[in-house]
């Protein structure tokens, strides 16, 4: 729907919207059903065509977990929802679907990713199984300030001293000691310890909560910005000012051209919620903090079309310009631990307070309502403490068990695509609103699609796309979104805008 004098559709308007979706054929099998359906109550009938947006077929993974029907669940789900807003603009010819073998790719995009030809460092040293007085601890250690909290808790110098100084704890006291200290870690749990500690009422997989108030997308897609004034009174509604005030340079025909959209997240969920919306022609605007600068690898695979730059949010002048972002975008990402943006005024209340016209998804490592709900956490850190781990261990070669590991990091990448489908179903129905996904309940999600074992049967051939950026030559694994049939184009991160500059290029050291 193209927009009107008001921004909210009205129920006769949305159900034309709705009846515009082609007919789909019907799914085979349940599919993962319950990530399916996340988003029926919003965008009726939407699981089924989610169930057929992803062309293909053969087993690509092999394991005890159904990895594949996840994956599929969640970018067949990001793209049925894309393709609704689309519509809803008025972009009715616009066909987006998506190929399995460019899905598995895009899951496992780091493991393809180079520059110079070169492959990118993966998990760090000190990240890993680690033996523990009474079992196993996974920790992570990526980024430098986690692996200085590791070792501060530990009271260790270097990384040859890790795994005597676990292997004298227990997991418990180990954990404990090291979420203590601001790092992170989690003992290696059987599926049945994690279910009985876990929360007895984790609520759905995405949680929405709409509001009453209209979005600004469709005033400002049908007749440019109003004249009412802003939230913070500087300015028509939607008027652009500071990033967005120069619009991404897509095609008009793109199907989400004209979306704006503010990412405060890192790693790799967030980022794959942005780098897809982008991917469909979004003007997304990611914002890091200087002190702490995305690693190198995540930040080239997460990027591509998006603009970065890198801003401390405690400074009264870049609030002001995050203020100005926020009153003329449309969709907040955010993706850090639960209450560190609230000294900021960027938790979920303040946001609807100041900001009420956003869709703003929050993404969070742990169900809010479990024992971790507000630690931080990441995708090999929740498969550890949820039974995955346990669930994918083996012997080694010395014949002992140890832990394994999901082939790729799915509970982040799902987790990414159901927040970018959340944004997009609540935008295409005119309503503002906050939707939440956690990792743990993504986890909950796969381990209660119970299934036999899955056997690879296909190999991948990942198809990738090369562009120079200010780093060398990246070639990298786009979103696995298609418009119409065709790919999205190749574009790099975008690290400067305005005059403003993003991270410096961090070492290439994981």
């Amino acid at each position: 729907m193209r927009g009107t004098a008001s921004s909210r559709m009205n129920p006769a308007e949305r159900a034309r919207v709705l009846e515009s979706w082609p007919t789909v054929p019907a799914p085979g099998g349940s599919g993962m059903q319950e990530t399916l359906s996340a988003l029926d109550g919003l965008l009726p009938r939407a699981s089924d065509h989610a169930a057929a947006a992803v062309h293909g077929s053969g087993r690509y993974w092999s394991g005890p977990l159904d990895v594949q029907r996840l994956a599929v669940s969640g970018v067949g789900l990001a793209a049925t929802c894309a393709q609704q807003l689309a519509h809803s603009l008025g972009r009715e010819d616009r066909v987006i679907t998506a190929r399995l073998p460019e899905v598995i790719a895009a899951f496992g995009s780091v493991s393809h990713l180079r520059l110079d030809e070169q492959p990118l460092p993966g998990f760090a040293p000190c990240s890993g199984f680690f033996p523990v007085a009474d079992g196993w601890l996974r920790t992570h250690a990526n980024y430098p300030h986690h692996r200085e909290r590791l070792f501060r808790a530990l009271d260790i110098t270097h990384d040859d001293a890790l795994a005597p100084a676990l292997a004298r704890l227990t997991g418990e006291q180990a954990e404990s000691r090291i979420v203590a200290e601001g790092g992170i870690a989690a003992r290696v749990a059987t599926e049945q310890e994690w279910r009985a500690d876990a929360a007895s009422e984790p609520g759905p997989w995405l949680e929405l909560t709409p509001a009453d108030t209209p979005v600004r997308l469709f005033d400002r897609a049908g007749s440019g910005a109003s004249a009412r004034p802003s939230a913070s009174g500087v300015g028509p509604s939607g008027a652009a000012k500071g990033p967005f005030a120069a619009p991404r340079g897509t095609t008009s025909l793109a199907p989400l051209a004209g979306v704006r959209v503010v990412s405060l997240t890192r790693v790799i969920a967030g980022p794959t919620a942005a780098k897809f919306l982008a991917a469909l022609g979004a003007d997304v605007l990611r914002i890091d903090p200087p002190a702490l600068p995305e690693l190198l690898g995540q930040h080239l695979d997460t990027d591509p079309g998006v603009r970065c730059v890198s801003w401390d949010l405690a400074d009264p002048a870049r609030a002001d310009d995050l203020a100005d972002a926020l009153d003329a975008a449309d969709v907040l990402l955010t993706g850090y631990r639960p209450g560190s943006l609230a000294g900021l005024g960027l938790d979920a209340a303040s946001i609807r307070d100041r900001f009420p016209h956003l869709v703003h998804v929050e993404l969070s490592a742990w169900e809010p309502s479990g024992p971790r709900g507000g630690r931080r956490g990441f995708d090999s850190i929740v498969q550890a403490a949820t039974g995955i781990a346990h669930h994918y261990g083996a012997k080694d070669e010395h014949g002992r068990w140890r832990p394994g590991a999901l082939p790729v990091q799915a509970l982040d990448h799902t987790a990414g695509y159901g927040m970018a489908a959340a944004a997009c179903a609540l935008i295409a129905t005119g309503t503002a609103g906050h939707a939440r996904v956690s990792l743990e309940r993504t986890a909950r999600a796969l381990l209660d699609a119970r299934t036999t074992r899955t056997t690879q049967d296909t190999h991948l051939t990942a198809a990738t796309l090369t562009v120079p950026t200010e780093h060398g030559m990246l070639e990298y694994v786009p979103s696995p979104v298609r418009v119409d049939g065709a790919r999205p184009p190749a574009e790099p991160p975008r690290c400067e805008h305005d005059g403003v500059r993003g991270p410096p290029a961090p070492a290439r050291t994981a």
